[in-house]
């Protein structure tokens, strides 16, 4: 009579603890679903196709993507707008918009260990179009109306990471990073050269575009997931007049699975 008892209490104990264990599928991991995401930080900028000086302010952004995994693998899409109506440099005021379209595949490498926890690593390629605009808020009428404003657009190919730590059944810490290898660029040059082209091949050391986020995700129910954290993000080219936008936030994102 004990034997069938103590092998009902074995069974019972198997069952436990896998159902305690966090999943460990990209599926899972990664957060399938549509995430809505918000953001509040810091921009600075330096434009010299405006000015040499630096300008900086405050920084909001809104951002909506979904991603799909299965086992192994996994693919994203989404769509980041921030936004900045006042950064400044003393008196001296611009509005700048920044904003990207990207699409990410990331597939698994397996996993290590770090501090008593697994850590699952997922890598892949990126394409990414990033579009940064600028009107400074100065006299207009004339070639003023030109230097007045500022644009940049990329069309890049990335290399992404993403590594996964899950710490318990609902929590997990992940950090992601991206850099865009090369990139078809184009940019308002000065109208004054003739020579000077609106569309050049970027590299990674003429055009840096990269990205990196760390982020405590926290399941608050089977289809509900919370997630907040760090993002840092730059913008580089030295291809036409210098452009250097840094940005970071502290983000929240809402995935409904």
């Amino acid at each position: 009579m004990l034997r069938p008892i103590s092998i009902l209490t074995a069974f019972c104990i198997c069952v436990t603890i896998s159902v305690a264990q966090p999943l460990q599928t990209a599926e899972h991991l990664l957060g399938t679903g549509i995430s809505i995401r918000g953001g509040l930080g810091h921009l600075a900028i330096r434009d010299q196709y405006i000015s040499d000086e630096k300008y900086s302010g405050t920084l909001t952004s809104f951002g909506v993507s979904w991603l799909r995994g299965d086992t192994s693998s996994a693919y994203r899409l989404g769509f980041n707008y921030d936004g900045s109506s006042d950064i400044r440099n003393n008196n001296v005021s611009a509005q700048v918009v920044q904003s990207r379209l990207d699409l990410d595949f990331l597939h698994s490498i397996g996993k290590f260990r770090l501090f008593s926890h697994d850590v699952f690593a997922y890598i892949g390629p990126s394409t990414e179009t990033f579009l940064y605009y600028r009107q400074q808020r100065i006299a207009s009428g004339g070639n003023a109306f030109f230097n007045a404003y500022s644009v940049a657009l990329f069309f890049s190919l990335s290399a992404n990471s993403t590594l996964a730590v899950p710490l318990s059944t609902d929590a997990s810490v992940e950090t992601s990073a991206r850099l865009a290898l090369f990139s078809i660029g184009g940019r308002l040059a000065d109208l004054h050269d003739q020579s000077a082209s609106f569309v050049k091949l970027v590299s990674a050391l003429s055009g840096l575009r990269g990205q990196i986020e760390f982020l405590l995700n926290y399941d608050l129910s089977d289809h509900v997931r919370l997630k907040s954290g760090y993002r840092l993000e730059i913008c580089q080219s030295s291809s036409w007049n210098y452009l250097l936008s840094a940005s970071d936030n502290v983000v929240l994102i809402v995935t409904v699975r």
